[in-house]
């Protein structure tokens, strides 16, 4: 996956958080035909969420772009170590007797 997939897919995952967050506020204004101290807390409550969210988007992006660059490294070692295999398996073919 690259790191553009990766991005695309955070960028879908805010977005749909978002929409859900505005779902919810909608939801609660029309159950309650809310008073503006209930107004108030509400959103002082989806600020508090709103900021949980965009907190744990962060730790995820963390996460996943230390992994791929983990990965990547891996591929790097397994790339010259590979390398490093194909020269000595040369090598001990040019030694090998003519067989007969």
């Amino acid at each position: 996956m690259t790191r553009d997939v990766a991005f695309r897919s955070l960028i879908v995952l805010a977005v749909a958080s978002s929409i859900a967050l505005i779902a919810g506020i909608y939801e609660v204004d029309r159950r309650e035909k809310s008073t503006s101290d209930t107004v108030a807390f509400n959103l002082r409550e989806l600020g508090r969420r709103v900021e949980l969210l965009a907190d744990e988007l962060r730790i995820l992006n963390s996460q996943f772009m230390s992994q791929l660059n983990a990965s990547e490294r891996q591929v790097q070692v397994l790339g010259h170590q590979m390398q490093a295999l194909g020269f000595r398996l040369k090598q001990l073919e040019s030694q090998k007797p003519p067989s007969r």
